[in-house]
């Protein structure tokens, strides 16, 4: 099925009225509610009540962040058909340039852990527990209340959010703030580098890219240009704030799941209390109704099925190639600039993607299938990964250039690359099949391509 028209709202008021009045309040006032609850003094009899409607609830405060995206996908589409049939191949990278600095969920949360690393530098005593892996003795040192309580009110904003938004099983940063301590340790030595700085990049970017504009178009065409901007400008903020709350309801959800876990585990029924994310609603129900020892086996299964699963990288197609000239008119823009769908190509030691960010780097690849290996990124390297979302992008501070397998021009990927001003290749389809973990390699992020056998780790851009 197509995605839905614009709301007649949305058509009246703007995407950004809507969606900062109508649509992200309900999500936030959900999450704030389903982790509030104290679901310790509840029964399994009680949980059997809850645990269906919660996850009911759940896919409605979900549902309300792709309420917008045709209010603010549509009139991008069309910017960047206008820019591609003017300019040819430069226009979808310049209008996607176009669109970045403004302020957005995403980049308020690297804001905040700059200031976290700010924070951290100001306290000697901190800042030496930090680079020193002292995590548990933070809140003890001297300056350490103090940045506990700022650590704190940041989780309590953006640690809710989950990995993926296919990794409900995964803690979150607000649970496990280890994670989020360890990458602030990594920022100490370059607190100008880190991820504080994004907007201001981006807003760089897009002045140079609405002058180039400027030259190239005609007065008749930069005109057409600005009105379409005009209406675009709210794409950025509502597509990585819907991303942001997508994420957070996924995290919020893990706290009704794990205490009916718990519950579990008490009951004899579960081994461990994340079991408990290796069954749907109604299994849940039911073993909560009736707790069955038989369900360890079950949840040992699932996890080792899903890990055997992560391990495998599919195909870019099952059958025949997509044929993207087939594809209704309204379907081909999402597919090819947001989900980069297309057919991988590969000539020798080349692949060939979306260029998403401009520059070339040369440097060595590193592999990351999963956030926890994060930390295996050194400074400069290039990531290689298969998508990003939002808790990803503390990385793109450390990280040179960006390859993908999947995503376009207006992905997540691609938005945060330009944010941070570095190179990014998307839809390559098969980078992390390709390119092997510490290859050299070099990122053309303005030709879309990425090279192998480089003779050279040194970056030029």
């Amino acid at each position: 099925p197509t995605p839905p028209p614009p709301s007649q709202a949305i058509l009246e008021r703007g995407v950004a009225d809507v969606w900062a009045k109508d649509l992200q309040p309900p999500i936030a006032a959900w999450a704030r509610e389903v982790r509030g609850v104290d679901y310790e003094p509840l029964g399994l009899a009680q949980f059997a009540d809850r645990i269906e409607p919660v996850m009911e609830s759940a896919v409605r405060a979900f549902g309300n962040t792709m309420l917008a995206i045709t209010g603010f996908m549509g009139p991008t589409f069309a910017m960047v058909g206008f820019l591609q049939e003017a300019l040819g191949a430069d226009g979808p990278m310049l209008a996607a340039a176009v669109l970045q600095g403004q302020e957005n969920g995403t980049a308020a949360a690297g804001t905040g852990l700059s200031a976290l690393v700010e924070a951290a530098a100001a306290r000697p005593a901190v800042a030496e527990a930090l680079r020193s892996g002292r995590f548990g003795d933070i809140r003890s040192v001297e300056g350490g209340p103090e940045f506990g309580a700022q650590l704190d009110a940041y989780l309590d904003e953006f640690g809710w959010r989950a990995e993926t938004w296919c990794n409900m099983e995964r803690p979150t940063w607000a649970e496990e703030p280890e994670a989020a301590l360890a990458l602030l340790a990594r920022y100490l030595d370059d607190t100008a580098g880190g991820p504080g700085g994004a907007i201001a990049r981006a807003g760089a970017q897009r002045d140079d890219a609405i002058a180039e504009l400027r030259r190239r178009l005609t007065p008749e065409q930069f005109t057409q240009f600005e009105q379409m901007l005009e209406v675009t400008r709210a794409h950025v903020p509502v597509s990585e704030g819907r991303a942001l709350w997508q994420l957070i309801v996924i995290g919020s959800l893990r706290v009704p799941v794990l205490a009916l876990g718990k519950k579990l585990v008490a009951a004899g029924a579960l081994a461990d209390a994340s079991d408990a994310f290796y069954f749907d609603s109604g299994e849940l129900r039911s073993l909560a109704l009736a707790p069955d020892a038989l369900a360890r086996e079950r949840a040992a299964e699932r996890r080792a099925n899903l890990a055997r699963w992560q391990d495998l990288t599919p195909p870019p197609f099952i059958g025949a190639p997509l044929d993207l000239e087939a594809l209704p008119p309204e379907m081909a823009p999402l597919l090819t600039l947001f989900f980069g769908a297309a057919p991988p190509v590969v000539e020798e030691r080349e692949i060939r993607g979306q260029g998403a960010s401009r520059g070339v780097v040369s440097g060595r690849a590193r592999v990351i299938r999963e956030l926890a290996d994060g930390n295996r990124l050194e400074a400069g390297e290039i990531l290689v990964c298969q998508t990003t979302s939002p808790p990803w992008t503390p990385l793109f501070a450390i990280a040179g250039a960006v390859v993908t397998d999947s995503g376009g021009v207006l992905s997540h990927s691609a938005i945060c690359a330009r944010e941070y001003g570095i190179p990014c290749v998307v839809a390559t389809q098969v980078a992390t099949q390709m390119i092997r973990d510490g290859d050299l390699i070099e990122v053309d992020g303005s030709a879309g391509v990425v090279r192998f056998g480089v003779s050279t780790a040194s970056a030029t851009s």
